[in-house]
């Protein structure tokens, strides 16, 4: 990967989900304060929907790089435009699970992220790719659809982190199998799963790792597909998906490749970063490098 480049921000595009994380835990506020303090003009918007987030961003001429507050699900409708607008992004980890801040090595605290802009540094990272719909951190299809499905706001503001663990459980007891067909790997295969999974980053789920291996930079999609099994089953395959290990666990197909195409029957719904994006048959593939973000010095993504 390239040395990340060293860059100079005079004026920030503070976009904020005011509902992400249950709308706690974030103070914009002392942000936008930190910021001011190292010379660096803000706007801070508060959109109410992904269309007006997207609108503002498009519209931005006068901003040197934007910071987005909010947890994967806010960031996963402007992936597209922060691609062709190539400003900067600083990602301030804002909602629930925080996936791809995890990845990038984000700070949590709201003067370190500040800090970002005038000690950071700007990485390229891969951008995946569903039938042409964009994603950062994992697709999956089966059980983890079943997973977002039942993670509703109001779950998510009670339990936070653990609500994901919550839902798996419940998701265990009514997904239903399907049949997998796999080209892309080292050879076409085809089988019965309940659960599979494409991802670009290193974490997905709440914290879960898609691969040991796995980086934002590696130029390749990361696959698993795991088959049907009792609720026990579905128990002891959790550590291996915890630390990206399912290449050890019993019964599980792993491939990797920067391009990998998926049938099943019956259809299925694709879910990425928690969102529903398209549906079966899907083509996915890897953009290199196609997103600019803000990481601390130290950090290899």
């Amino acid at each position: 990967m390239p040395m990340p480049a060293q860059f100079a921000v005079r004026k920030l595009l503070l976009l904020e989900n005011p509902h992400s994380g249950g709308g706690s835990g974030w103070d914009s506020e002392a942000f936008s304060t930190a910021v001011r303090d190292l010379g660096i003009g803000i706007r801070h918007e508060k959109p109410g929907s992904p269309e007006l987030c997207t609108r503002l961003l498009q519209t931005a001429d006068d901003v040197d790089a934007v910071a987005v507050a909010g947890g994967d699900g806010t960031l996963s409708p402007l992936i597209e435009c922060l691609v062709a607008r190539k400003l900067p992004l600083l990602v301030l980890p804002a909602g629930t699970a925080n996936d791809f801040a995890r990845s990038l090595g984000m700070p949590e605290k709201v003067f370190e992220l500040a800090s970002l802009l005038r000690e950071g540094q700007v990485a390229e990272v891969d951008v995946g790719y569903a039938n042409d719909r964009p994603f950062l951190n994992a697709a999956s299809i089966g059980m983890t659809n079943t997973i977002s499905r039942l993670q509703s706001k109001e779950r998510k503001r009670k339990l936070g982190v653990l609500s994901y663990t919550v839902s798996a459980i419940e998701a265990g007891l009514t997904s239903r199998p399907f049949r997998a067909r796999f080209e892309g790997g080292a050879k076409p295969r085809e089988m019965r799963c309940i659960q599979l999974l494409v991802g670009n980053g290193r974490y997905y789920g709440g914290g879960m790792t898609v691969h040991a291996d796995a980086t934002l930079t590696d130029g390749v999609l990361h696959l698993y597909a795991a088959v049907p099994r009792s609720l026990f089953g579905m128990a002891a395959l959790l550590p291996f998906l915890k630390w990206g290990r399912t290449d050890l666990a019993p019964e599980v197909l792993c491939e990797e490749g920067t391009a990998i195409s998926i049938a099943t029957k019956p259809r299925r719904h694709v879910f990425a970063d928690g969102e529903q994006i398209t549906e079966t048959p899907v083509q996915f593939r890897v953009a290199r490098r196609a997103l600019k973000v803000i990481v601390p010095k130290e950090r290899a993504t």
